[in-house]
């Protein structure tokens, strides 16, 4: 992978996302979109594992909604058909974040990245299309139209991440299960969906580092973090039982929180709906940690003198990102 390429246009990527909090116009924004994505390609384009089709497909689908929002956007004040308008604006920043029923080029990228750029995609290329969502939002049809679809969308993620065993497109359906309770907290909360958002995004950069350190694709691969350093099987256990809310992890006091505000709004029924896609959801995230807790350390002794080679990890990062979800934890619930 060439590491230079980041030197340049990774800070051109966070800098237009800082850029997009100031923005005050649709126009400023397609345009700061714009240049997010070309910062966004020029990095995939250094990737070995991107073929020419895959790229291709990305500025396509990119370009396209980008266009589909400048155009929604300048005719809104125009025309008498304001819901249409807003509801194809709606629609295309659904399509950039990969959600359903739009997510299948997000499936076809995110598993041919390297895990540096599955890390970018699935979190900070979020951002833009969520600051824009949350003007969106401000009208009722848009709220209603997005509450629904965020809860099916978390359904049918949840239930198609039953029977993967690629890492990467395991991450790529719990984006989406993540992304769906970002915006429905958007809906109630801004505070509280930054906080969610940061939590999640120290969560993923701690679990996405050490996939990433240890090479790792597939399910059957994550008993070289065990066999390797103890402390790490840990740590990655941790983060995957906060990703799937398991008390008295974060994820699950977030989620508590999120339900509990979320009770003065919403009917009992939609809850149960939230309830029931965050226990299909855990089924998934346990399955990264099955091949773990049943290895037979004895049967993967050959396997010591590769592992034994790899890279130690970076506890400053862990000890900064686990100190941040604390502060952060507790602010909310104070």
């Amino acid at each position: 992978m060439n590491y230079y390429c980041y030197i340049f246009f990774l800070p051109m990527l966070m800098v237009t996302n800082l850029m997009m909090f100031i923005s005050t116009s649709w126009f400023s924004m397609w345009m700061i979109m714009e240049i997010n994505m070309i910062s966004f390609i020029s990095l995939i384009i250094f990737d070995k594992n991107i073929k020419s089709e895959m790229f291709m497909n990305y500025f396509l689908v990119q370009t396209l909604n980008s266009y589909f929002f400048l155009f929604s956007s300048i005719l809104i004040n125009y025309i008498n058909m304001v819901e249409l308008m807003l509801l194809m604006m709606n629609l295309s920043m659904l399509n950039k974040l990969g959600m359903p029923p739009f997510y299948m080029w997000y499936l076809k990228i995110m598993k041919n990245l390297n895990w540096m750029n599955v890390l970018i995609l699935s979190i900070f290329q979020k951002i833009i299309p969520l600051l824009i969502l949350n003007n969106v939002l401000m009208y009722k049809f848009s709220m209603i139209f997005n509450l629904v679809l965020m809860m099916l969308s978390g359904l049918y993620s949840s239930i198609k991440g039953l029977s993967q065993s690629n890492l990467k497109i395991i991450f790529c359906y719990s984006s989406i299960v993540q992304m769906g309770w970002i915006i429905i907290m958007l809906i109630f909360s801004e505070m509280m969906c930054i906080n969610y958002f940061m939590i999640y995004t120290f969560i993923m950069i701690n679990l996405i580092m050490l996939l990433s350190n240890y090479n790792i694709n597939n399910l059957n691969n994550m008993q070289l973090i065990k066999l390797n350093n103890k402390i790490n099987y840990y740590l990655m256990n941790m983060c995957i039982f906060s990703l799937a809310s398991m008390p008295p992890f974060f994820g699950f006091m977030m989620k508590l929180i999120v339900i509990k505000t979320m009770y003065y709004y919403l009917p009992m029924i939609m809850l149960l709906m939230l309830i029931m896609n965050s226990l299909i959801s855990m089924f998934f995230y346990f399955r990264l940690l099955f091949n773990n807790i049943m290895i037979n350390s004895m049967s993967n002794k050959l396997n010591y003198k590769f592992i034994n080679q790899i890279n130690k990890y970076n506890y400053k990062i862990l000890l900064f990102s686990w100190l941040s979800i604390i502060l952060l934890m507790m602010y909310e619930i104070m």
